[in-house]
């Protein structure tokens, strides 16, 4: 057994029994002595209710998933080379495979018998904006192995980039030279402001991105660390509970016995004072 494999059957299992698979597996790897992998098994965090259905959704549509992480690649592409009619045109694909996949998603989750509700919803369409958006956000979700949902780094920055994308250039007029130079200072200007703005809009965004996902993975992990308090809890109550029935029954039995030793020893103090009173009525010799 190694970590890769480990961590390949608990996230694709269950994920109410994550936990007590996942110390099954760690006390596994540490009665063969391998503590350092023991260890690291035991840092795998269940996943979020989120999480998990994104992991089963990329098992159940591997291919849909595919186009969604070849897309982002062919967007952000089209994004470092301002080509601003490919921005708006794998935009709407975008918008169009995410709503697609999160129809697959509801599927699954019925299939699983699970309820994906408003708030699951919006933190898958996560994880698979933030796949679009980066590589390495593509890349884990296409492990399947998620633990939380995933955040992209700049918000809505492919629809920022369609919505300010150039437009083509009209058709030349004969311009007043008095008034040339006037115009272009002013629409320089206006540009400028409009490019500062959405760069505070976007590092505001991050820093919001990047704090609510740390509040969530923080809450995600001391949410795990309990599941799993409790579940070895659990497991050591059942323990006691059957080692307490056990003592109980042995208690009845040696009050049972006890029982008939104080019989046995009536009727042995009888016959011994019987012994004695008869002896001692015998004449002496």
């Amino acid at each position: 057994m190694d970590l890769d494999s480990a961590a390949a059957e608990l996230y694709a299992g269950s994920r109410e029994e994550f936990t007590g698979r996942r110390n099954e597996l760690a006390a596994e790897a540490r009665k063969a002595g391998e503590k350092d992998l023991a260890a690291r098994i035991k840092e795998l965090r269940k996943p979020t209710s989120s999480a998990w259905l994104a992991n089963r959704l990329v098992v159940a549509h591997p291919d849909e998933i595919g186009e969604l992480t070849e897309l982002g690649e062919s967007l952000r592409e089209a994004h470092r080379s301002l080509a601003s009619d490919d921005i708006r045109e794998l935009s709407h694909r975008r918008r169009e495979q995410i709503n697609r996949l999160l129809g697959l998603a509801r599927e699954v989750a019925r299939t699983e018998g699970v309820a994906m509700s408003e708030s699951i919803t919006r933190e898958i369409e996560s994880s698979l904006e933030a796949a679009v958006a980066g590589e390495e956000a593509a890349a884990q979700l296409t492990a399947a192995r998620l633990s939380t949902a995933l955040t992209p780094d700049m918000t809505d920055m492919w629809l920022m980039a369609a919505s300010t994308a150039p437009s083509p250039a009209p058709a030349r007029e004969k311009p007043k030279p008095e008034k040339k130079k006037p115009v272009h200072d002013e629409l320089a200007a206006k540009r400028a402001e409009a490019e500062r703005r959405r760069r505070e809009e976007r590092a505001h965004a991050e820093e919001r991105a990047k704090r609510t996902a740390a509040e969530r993975d923080d809450a995600a992990r001391e949410l795990s660390d309990l599941e799993s308090e409790a579940a070895e809890l659990g497991t050591r109550v059942e323990n006691l509970e059957t080692e307490l029935a056990k003592l109980k029954q042995k208690h009845r039995e040696v009050r049972k016995a006890v029982a008939v030793a104080e019989k046995t020893l009536e009727k042995a103090t009888g016959a011994a004072g019987a012994a004695e009173r008869a002896l001692s009525s015998l004449p002496q010799p």
